[in-house]
């Protein structure tokens, strides 16, 4: 079974499931929760997922897929052996993707250039060129109709625009010294009624519908104005943002780093990018020149969630990071799972041999703060030190333990420092 995915509706978990010998037959489980602590669950066949008229051969030749935003293929249908090379990859093809706006999955539709001349050949030799203006007049027309219907999407499109997504920040503290060393940027969603909007409440659906991108864009510049007096002052904190697998497949997040930071007093050293496992790279070579470009302004880059997802040790071998951050799960086994110490152990060897830097996430108790500092690991965040603090309440945190000459003098601020010092100590 596949991870579950959250939907728009938050009762609503999505997962998929391989029933039958070999795992010969894909179905969808749809779970939903009720607030009496009641629900249910049901399968649908995956070949339901599809719409009806992909259902037919509306081509000679086409491949369509209905996939999860992690990756995991729900349904294909094949009308054609040879779009695929021997080797099972695909040829090149005219492709189309749809997301849906409720729900964390896509529909992908390919069809070889080959397939559509032979079957429209006069169309393509007359009507070529005044078909890609159509198209490029059609497309424009569907962007503003959709962008003025309405739906999740058109909000969180407008969300961004409104500035309602913004940065909180998670403490990250050297757990030897007691010191801060920086945070790890989260989004929340603060809707106009001061609602807030946890992320696993819309992240799946801003990653499907690529909304994700400008609100990395917007948190970076946000956190950019929020601390860069503070973090000027200090170059030792460290600034940390999580990027989308889609981030990887093209520079442009490079240029817009630079572009965000370049002439900001927080400096390009003090910037970290977080990719995580849950969700496969599509492109490696790709994802490893995107890693050294950061690396070469002076960021570093952080593998996140490590061991849960789908690269596993390929990715630490194969992507050149800087940092492992050792997920939750592990830490949560401390005390708990006699094999915790073995794939603790396990994983702050292998940072120590591949000179990488390890961070423990979602550190909850002062037993495995203790823990952790006993097998050699340095950098903690969780909320045992801190939740991630909204920028007001951070900067208080930021001035009472990492004060500078003429602050020196101020009163520690907020409960959090003691219990920082504490866990520290």
């Amino acid at each position: 079974m596949s991870p579950e995915h959250g939907a728009l509706d938050a009762d609503v978990a999505l997962s998929v499931v391989s029933i039958g010998a070999a795992s010969s037959q894909q179905m969808i489980r749809l779970q939903w929760r009720g607030d009496d602590g009641y629900g249910f669950r049901i399968l649908i066949p995956s070949e339901d997922v599809f719409p009806y008229f992909l259902k037919s051969e509306f081509t000679p030749a086409f491949l369509a897929e209905a996939v999860m935003v992690d990756g995991a293929v729900i349904a294909r249908k094949l009308t054609d052996p040879s779009l695929t090379k021997p080797d099972g990859s695909r040829l090149p093809a005219v492709k189309a993707t749809a997301a849906s706006q409720r729900y964390p999955m896509r529909i992908n539709v390919a069809t070889p250039g080959r397939a559509l001349v032979e079957a429209h050949g006069a169309l393509f030799l007359y009507a070529n060129i005044g078909g890609f203006v159509l198209a490029l007049v059609a497309a424009a027309i569907a962007l503003i109709v959709g962008r003025r219907s309405g739906g999740p999407v058109r909000e969180m499109h407008d969300a961004i625009r409104n500035r309602e997504f913004v940065p909180y920040y998670q403490p990250v503290i050297d757990i030897v010294s007691g010191r801060l060393a920086g945070c790890e940027v989260l989004v929340r969603w603060i809707k106009p009624d001061g609602k807030l909007v946890p992320p696993g409440r819309f992240i799946s659906l801003a990653e499907a519908s690529g909304e994700i991108f400008p609100m990395t864009l917007a948190l970076m510049e946000a956190a950019r104005d929020d601390l860069g007096e503070l973090y000027g002052e200090r170059s030792q904190l460290k600034l940390g943002f999580n990027l989308f697998a889609g981030h990887f497949d093209d520079v442009a997040i490079v240029d817009d780093v630079e572009r965000i930071f370049e002439g900001s007093q927080i400096r390009m050293t003090q910037l970290m990018f977080e990719v995580t496992e849950r969700q496969p790279l599509q492109d490696i070579p790709r994802a490893r020149l995107v890693i050294a470009k950061l690396q070469a302004l002076g960021a570093r880059v952080a593998l996140d969630d490590v061991g849960t997802g789908h690269g596993g040790l390929s990715y630490l071998l194969k992507l050149g990071v800087d940092v492992m951050k050792m997920d939750k799960m592990f830490v949560d086994a401390i005390g708990t799972d006699r094999y915790s110490v073995a794939i603790v152990d396990s994983m702050v060897k292998l940072a120590e041999d591949m000179n990488l830097d390890l961070i423990a996430e979602g550190v909850e108790t002062i037993e495995q703060v203790e823990y952790l500092r006993g097998k050699g690991v340095r950098m903690a965040q969780g909320y045992v030190f801190a939740p991630p603090l909204p920028a007001s309440s951070f900067k208080l945190l930021v001035e009472a333990m990492a004060p500078i000459e003429r602050r020196a003098k101020r009163a520690p601020a907020g409960r959090y420092v003691g219990a920082i010092r504490a866990a520290g100590a």
